[in-house]
């Protein structure tokens, strides 16, 4: 590798994964210093808007319409006289993501800042609108010995992951798959369900949350902007479901589903459902003529976040995962500077210190 220097220049020699270029006004301390800028795999930001689903699909067993019903209800049924899940009606979301945010990243890389979905009511709330998580025991009759009573009205509208069963996986469910292998009747029989992400990267089936005796942890809670917990919703108002990817197992499932290009959510509630009738939550789908003509609109999802360089290595300036010539370029084009990035020491310029410390790094 040669070196040619006139003054303070350095040249930058061409050669396998180097790009030739030329540093000016480097330091004289640094002067005799030969340089290799090396290229390395860069963080992806994103910011991804999605208009509508891919596809949805009333996850409901007597659906004889499969994903091509313009309206979908979520409700629960708690009750002993059928063999129907707790949270009987569910809904599943189905976002394509490649288009906007890249795939096959590695499951590891994808760090999600914001995730919005909305979806709008296709009719009146009714029963009061609950923007907070109830315990299970609520939902208990008044008589049994563990019932604790519900101190706001209403029952919540969760968002969850989508978990799969019988054979069926993320990859191969559509919104025509069979609701069960065995038909409508059954608990826990359903081949995708509503599920709590749990560490390991695991996902927990939540339909039978009561009967199983347990209070999930959604994604998020339907949240109605401008309305007061506790009153009806009119039809047309927009639920907004918001979280993001602190939480280490749902940061898990994230990853797993960007990877895979595909994130699959599903709706429940366990607005208590009666015989041929009931306070129904009733939402629009994408078949649905309002949302055809522009004056509904069907479930949306917002994603911000970035697919990461894969690494974390101090000194590691390029995102190659390795402390070298291409770092200790970035290195000097901010000497002088207050850039966090090569700022080591924290004291608010970039200098000799700096560059010691980053040399201790090679």
């Amino acid at each position: 590798m040669n070196d040619h220097r006139g003054g303070d220049d350095i040249t930058l020699l061409d050669g396998p994964g180097i790009i030739m270029t030329s540093v000016r006004h480097i330091p004289r301390a640094c002067a005799g210093l030969t340089l290799l800028l090396t290229t390395g795999a860069l963080a992806e930001s994103f910011d991804a808007m999605f208009p509508e689903p891919a596809s949805d699909r009333w996850n409901y067993g007597f659906n004889t319409t499969s994903g091509s019903r313009p309206v979908a209800s979520v409700f629960g049924y708690t009750g002993t006289l059928y063999e129907f899940d707790d949270r009987d009606g569910q809904i599943v979301l189905d976002f394509d993501t490649t288009g906007l945010v890249s795939a096959d990243a590695g499951s590891d890389r994808y760090r999600v800042d914001s995730i919005v979905v909305e979806i709008t009511l296709a009719d009146l709330l009714l029963g009061g609108y609950d923007a907070s998580v109830d315990d299970w025991r609520t939902y208990l009759p008044p008589d049994h010995p563990e019932h604790l009573m519900d101190k706001d009205p209403g029952r919540p509208i969760e968002l969850f992951a989508t978990g799969f069963r019988n054979g069926i996986s993320p990859a191969t469910w559509t919104d025509t798959t069979d609701f069960s292998p065995v038909g409508p009747f059954g608990e826990g029989v359903r081949n995708a369900f509503a599920a709590e992400c749990l560490a390991g990267g695991g996902l927990r089936d939540v339909s039978n949350s009561v009967a199983d005796g347990f209070t999930p942890a959604p994604l998020a809670v339907g949240f109605a902007e401008g309305s007061v917990p506790g009153v009806e919703l009119a039809e047309g108002t927009v639920l907004r479901f918001e979280f993001d990817g602190t939480d280490p197992v749902v940061a898990d499932w994230l990853g797993t589903s960007l990877d895979a290009g595909r994130l699959l959510f599903s709706l429940s509630s366990l607005v208590e459902a009666k015989q041929q009738g009931g306070d129904f939550v009733d939402l629009y789908m994408r078949e649905n003529p309002l949302v055809a003509a522009g004056v509904r609109s069907a479930a949306t999802l917002r994603i911000t976040g970035e697919i990461t360089d894969g690494c974390s290595v101090p000194g590691d300036l390029d995102g190659d995962c390795i402390v070298g010539g291409g770092d200790l370029g970035i290195f000097l084009a901010s000497w002088g500077t207050d850039d966090p990035a090569t700022d080591f020491n924290q004291d608010q310029v970039t200098n000799g210190i700096d560059l010691g410390i980053l040399l201790s790094l090679f």
